[in-house]
C-alpha cells in the first residue's frame, strides 16, 4: 500500500471538527478525479509528477475510520480520463477507481459523470471509441454497486434523518451507432424524457428533504467554471439538454433543500429561489481558473474532497485537501416532528 501520510497527517484536525459538531446526517463528497489525465495528456505546465487517485480514496478510508457519524460516500462522477491508444489501458482507470471505492467500508453512491463511458476521450483522440467505451449496462455494472434500481439514476432515504438523497445521471444519452459503427455523442450532457418523467413523478414523491446529486450542475447560470474560465478559454461545459425542465420542477417543489454537483472544477456557492446550489473543487490536482487554489503533487493539496454535515437548516463542508470550509444555508428545510 502506498504511504498517504503526505494527505492524512494533516487530516486529524478537520476529523476532530466533524466529530464534535455531532451532526445527524454526514457524508463524503468526491469528484471529478480523472484518473490517468495528467499523466497521459501533462496537463500542468512542465508537471513531471502525477497524482493517484487511488490515494485519495484510500485518505477517506482514514477519516472514515475515525469519524463513526459518516453514512455514506458519494462519488460525483467522472473517476477516469486516460487517453491511451490501448483501449484495455484506457479503460482500467475506471476500475481502478472503483474497485478502491466500493473497498470502502460505508457505501458508495455514483453519479454517471461525461467523461465516465470513455466515448469522448477516444473520440477526442481519433480512434475507435466502441473500444475503449463503456456501454450503460457496463457502466451500472461498474458503478452501481449501491443502486436497487436497473437503471444508472435512482434515489436512497435516510429515514431516521428525514432525508432522501437523489442520484441524476446528467450523460443519460443516446447510445445508438452512426453508420461509420461509431458512438455520436461524446461528452454530451443530456437528462432523457424517461429520467426525467422518473424524477417527477417518484424521485421527488415524498415529503422528506430532499438532496439532489448529479454530476453536471442542472442550471448554469452564476456558476464559475461554466463559461470559458477553463485552459484556453475553452468551454466545455455546455447547458445540459432537459436541465430547464428539471430544474424548474425543482424551483417548484418546496422540499427540494439542494442541489450538489461537480464537473465545473470549482467551489461555487449560490442562493436560486431558497435551493441551496453547491458545486465542489476537483479531486484532481488541476487549476482550473486563474481563482483556483494552488495545487501540488505530492502535498495535501494534491487532492481536494469534503465530509459534509447536515444539522438543522445547516450545511457544513469540511475541505480536506485544497480549497477551504464552506457553510450554507438550507432555507427550505423542514426539521422531522
Amino acid at each position: 500500500m502506498n504511504d498517504i501520510r503526505y494527505l492524512t497527517d494533516h487530516y486529524d484536525e478537520k476529523i476532530k471538527q466533524i466529530n464534535e459538531l455531532a451532526a445527524p446526517l454526514n457524508f463524503v463528497f468526491i469528484t471529478d478525479m480523472h484518473h490517468g489525465g495528467n499523466r497521459f495528456l501533462h496537463r500542468i505546465g512542465d508537471m513531471d509528477e502525477y497524482e493517484d487517485g487511488v490515494n485519495h480514496i484510500e485518505s477517506i478510508r482514514y477519516i472514515l475510520d475515525r469519524c463513526p457519524g459518516i453514512s455514506c460516500v458519494i462519488n460525483g462522477g467522472d473517476v477516469g480520463n486516460e487517453y491511451d491508444n490501448i483501449p484495455e489501458k484506457a479503460r482500467e482507470t475506471n476500475f481502478q477507481i472503483m474497485d478502491a471505492l466500493n473497498n470502502l467500508p460505508v457505501p458508495v453512491h455514483s453519479v454517471i459523470g461525461n467523461h465516465d463511458d470513455m466515448t469522448g476521450c477516444r473520440t477526442c483522440g481519433g480512434g475507435d471509441n466502441t473500444e475503449t467505451g463503456f456501454s450503460p449496462d457496463e457502466m451500472h455494472e461498474l458503478f452501481m454497486k449501491y443502486n436497487p434500481t436497473p437503471e444508472n439514476y435512482y434515489y436512497v432515504d435516510f429515514e431516521e434523518q428525514n432525508y432522501r438523497f437523489v442520484f441524476l445521471n446528467t450523460s443519460d444519452k443516446p447510445y445508438h451507432k452512426l453508420p461509420n459503427g461509431q458512438y455520436p455523442y461524446g461528452w454530451r450532457l443530456e437528462i432523457s424524457d424517461a429520467q426525467a418523467v422518473w424524477f417527477e413523478k417518484e424521485a421527488l414523491a415524498t415529503d422528506k428533504n430532499i438532496i439532489i446529486f448529479s454530476h453536471s450542475p442542472i442550471h448554469n447560470e452564476g456558476l464559475v467554471g461554466t463559461g470559458g474560465e477553463g485552459p484556453g478559454e475553452i468551454r466545455t461545459h455546455d447547458d445540459l439538454l432537459n436541465g430547464p425542465r428539471i430544474y424548474d420542477k425543482i424551483k417548484r417543489t418546496p422540499n427540494v433543500v439542494a442541489c450538489v454537483a461537480g464537473h465545473v472544477h470549482f467551489d461555487n456557492l449560490r442562493y436560486d429561489d431558497g435551493v441551496t446550489v453547491v458545486t465542489t473543487l476537483c479531486s484532481l490536482v488541476q487549476e482550473w481558473t486563474t481563482l483556483s487554489p494552488k495545487r501540488k503533487v505530492g502535498t495535501v493539496t494534491e487532492t481536494a474532497f469534503d465530509v459534509f454535515s447536515i444539522k438543522g437548516d445547516c450545511m457544513y463542508m469540511t475541505r480536506f485537501g485544497a480549497g477551504r470550509d464552506r457553510e450554507a444555508y438550507l432555507p427550505r428545510v423542514v426539521e422531522k416532528g
